[in-house]
């Protein structure tokens, strides 16, 4: 045992001690100057084309009257591209509710809901919605219709899947 550990090992790594790179900071960005000058001569080039093309755009007196009716179309057209915010399900009327519910989108799954009465609590989707009555269809597919006078509230459940 004592020969053993009188040798030396045959083969040996050469490792270097050498420090890594001076630069530790990764954020740092390498540039070229040559890029860089040529960069620059694009640019230069690209501002004088457009110097060409942009024409002088004579200037009119500015007359207030002109100028709202032409804010205001931009401000209706602003509207009717976004979207319209609805206000919470839980600050809403029976009504509201009622309209929320029956105009819900029809690529999601009906909404199930509470439907609160004077006698008893129905469990179930709004199916149909008139003037004057409410028709819910319950979980196992039958449906029960009764007048919008005998409704007291509405609350979502949530949708289930």
């Amino acid at each position: 045992m004592s020969n053993k550990k009188s040798h030396r090992p045959r083969l040996y790594v050469d490792q270097s001690f050498s420090r890594g790179p001076s630069n530790s900071n990764m954020q740092e960005v390498y540039t070229n100057k040559r890029e860089q000058e040529q960069g620059g001569d694009t640019r230069r080039k690209i501002s004088l084309a457009k110097k060409e093309l942009i024409e002088p755009i004579p200037i009119e007196p500015y007359n207030s009257e002109d100028s709202q009716p032409a804010s205001t179309t931009q401000h209706h057209e602003r509207h009717k591209s976004s979207f319209k915010r609805v206000k919470p399900f839980k600050d809403m009327n029976l009504n509201e509710r009622l309209d929320y519910l029956i105009n819900f989108p029809k690529v999601l799954p009906p909404v199930p809901c509470v439907f609160y009465t004077a006698e008893k609590n129905y469990q179930g989707y709004l199916k149909e919605y008139t003037g004057s009555q409410v028709t819910i269809q319950f979980h196992d597919q039958t449906s029960k219709a009764f007048p919008l006078d005998e409704l007291k509230d509405i609350i979502m459940i949530g949708i289930k899947k």
